[in-house]
């Protein structure tokens, strides 16, 4: 039996993954206040970190100053460019920082673009599957790139239960992952926070969700959530959308 948590952290991202073996953290801003969810012995099988955004990672700080130690850390194989107006330098270096620090006491780091392959998990352990559906390395990596057209996409299958996760995904970055079939088929953690970019009808549609999760608050942002973007969820998900600044923590088990 484990547990599935997308945590209520206002306009920000974090879930918890904990199986029999092992905790895993997809996102991971304002952790302190979960601290209930953390394994006693201060080990994390594998942190993702979907993109450098501070409302992403910013847990690191805290799992970095009370002595947790990372098996594996996957991020964005984002490159900032100079006066990049995407992600900011202060953002980048702080990352970077939590990144070498860890990679420092024996963290594995990986930076992976979607999978050339699917015959089999980008990850396989501790009862957890996990592929990176994207980002696609060209979208990544062209001149006209933006942060969220290299967030990482990855779906977690946890026995029968399986969950997308897509961070702050681009609409061109999930418009490559709808190409694919048996993208979702479950549980939607929705892209940005409910904002229009990153609801790509497309990729709604592809997912054939049962539920749809966002993780959000009201009137941090203009239009996030954005009501085209909760109307898109609510049309093609068949039975539940879940806001966490109104249901609180959305909790699954499997």
């Amino acid at each position: 039996m484990g547990e599935m948590h997308h945590l209520d952290v206002g306009c920000a991202d974090a879930s918890f993954i904990i199986t029999g073996t092992a905790t895993f953290l997809v996102d991971c801003d304002s952790i302190d206040r979960y601290q209930n969810l953390l394994p006693a012995n201060k080990r994390l099988r594998g942190v993702f970190m979907t993109h450098q955004h501070r409302d992403h990672y910013s847990g690191l700080q805290y799992l970095r100053s009370n002595g947790y130690s990372i098996d594996c850390l996957i991020y964005s194989p984002y490159e900032r460019r100079y006066n990049d107006s995407s992600v900011t330098a202060e953002e980048w270096r702080e990352f970077n920082s939590h990144r070498d620090y860890f990679a420092g006491r024996g963290t594995s780091l990986h930076a992976p673009y979607r999978q050339d392959s699917f015959n089999k998990p980008f990850w396989d352990t501790n009862g957890a599957q996990f592929w990176v559906l994207g980002p696609s390395r060209d979208i990544a990596t062209s001149d006209t790139r933006e942060l969220h057209d290299a967030c990482l996409v990855v779906k977690a299958d946890l026995n029968q239960r399986h969950c997308l996760f897509t961070g702050d995904a681009s609409d061109t970055n999930l418009e490559r992952v709808a190409t694919m079939s048996h993208i979702c088929d479950d549980i939607l953690h929705a892209s940005h926070h409910g904002s229009l970019n990153g609801a790509h009808l497309g990729f709604i549609r592809a997912c054939n969700a049962g539920y749809t999760v966002i993780s959000t608050r009201a009137g941090v942002h203009q239009n996030v959530p954005h009501p085209t973007a909760l109307q898109r969820y609510r049309d093609n998900t068949k039975h539940r959308v879940y806001r966490t600044d109104q249901s609180g923590t959305v909790s699954w088990t499997f």
